[in-house]
């Protein structure tokens, strides 16, 4: 297993064209009504996201972004399925993104609460890492990482200086910053990214009260 600090990788056509097609096929990115402010969120997305979708680059993330989504009801109404906005449809809304991000903040917040963490303890029980899994096929746990008090909840653990890997939309791992084992989780990682149908990155990005930065990436064998 391998870590890389970040630098520039290329991008295959392939697996860009393939999510392309997987994100832009079901999602009418140009909603005709536009959606109302209860339903916004900012999550995060791979470069493999849809053509036309409304992004915000992320310091230092070669490959990830943020996205402005909202949560539109499946078509059973049995759960809500969290889609990318286009650019369009962001335009109409008459907002900047510091503006959008700032509305988003009580559904991420509200996301968060709604997760109970899976703790992963060394033979010493000492917390090693913790784990984040959405809680139905249809949601994005990436709305919750951006919530304000996402750091608060978790510094009593971890640190004011958290580490994050966001292999799929279903999933985070949080890591301490300091006396941090996260590139050893590097196999488990890349495992749930290349299976997932929803893949989001290969990064590893740190969160602090500065805000979100990739600072790394996991390599393969």
């Amino acid at each position: 297993m391998k870590f890389r600090h970040q630098s520039a990788r290329s991008k295959t056509g392939f697996a860009q064209l393939l999510l392309a097609v997987i994100l832009g096929c079901g999602a009418a990115l140009a909603s005709a009504q536009t959606p109302p402010e209860s339903v916004w969120r900012v999550i995060l997305t791979s470069f493999l996201h849809a053509q036309g979708t409304q992004t915000q680059p992320i310091l230092g993330a070669k490959d990830t972004k943020l996205a402005a989504a909202w949560a539109m009801a499946a078509e059973n109404g049995s759960q809500n399925r969290v889609q990318l906005m286009s650019k369009e449809t962001f335009a109409a809304l008459g907002l900047d993104w510091a503006a959008f991000s700032a509305k988003t903040a009580a559904a991420a917040s509200a996301e968060l609460a709604s997760l109970h963490p899976e703790w992963i303890r060394d033979r010493n029980q000492v917390i090693d890492c913790a784990i984040l899994r959405s809680k139905s096929p249809g949601d994005d746990v990436t709305v919750a990482i951006l919530a304000p008090d996402f750091l608060q909840r978790f510094a009593p653990v971890f640190g004011r200086k958290i580490l994050l890997a966001i292999p799929d939309k279903h999933t985070v791992y949080l890591f301490p910053r300091l006396a941090s084992k996260y590139q050893e989780y590097g196999d488990q990682v890349l495992s749930v990214y290349r299976k997932s149908e929803w893949p989001v990155s290969r990064e590893v990005f740190e969160l602090s009260a500065t805000g979100l930065r990739a600072i790394g990436e996991y390599e393969e064998p």
